[in-house]
């Protein structure tokens, strides 16, 4: 698998992995004190959903990458898209008006069965 790596987003921190063998929750939290990015590896696609921000300014980039494509969208509470079986997913989550505060988006990621 060959992906092209493009720079983080202005304002993203380190990337964060979660093996795939512990990772059995179905709820993604995001803090921005803790780290601004999450990956995963989604095998038999999926749904990723947006369930609840601390503001409403703030907003997610989301990515999810296969073999021969590549796909952003920019969601906010409420908002899913579909993942393709075989992809990753990258999440980084910003706001609006930042300022020193800091910030959470959670998501609900439902894998389909192997």
């Amino acid at each position: 698998m060959k992906l092209d790596i493009q720079p983080q987003p202005k304002g993203a921190s380190g990337v964060f992995f979660i093996p795939l063998e512990i990772a059995t929750m179905p709820t993604i939290h995001m803090d921005s004190s803790v780290s601004q990015t999450a990956t995963r590896a989604v095998m038999n696609g999926g749904v990723l959903a947006c369930t609840k921000t601390s503001d409403k300014d703030v907003y997610s980039h989301s990515i999810w990458a296969t073999e021969s494509n590549i796909r952003q969208f920019t969601m906010h509470e409420g908002d899913s898209i579909v993942i393709p079986p075989g992809s990753s997913v990258t999440i980084w989550i910003f706001r609006t008006q930042p300022g020193k505060s800091t910030w959470t988006m959670d998501f609900e990621l439902k894998e389909k069965a192997a």
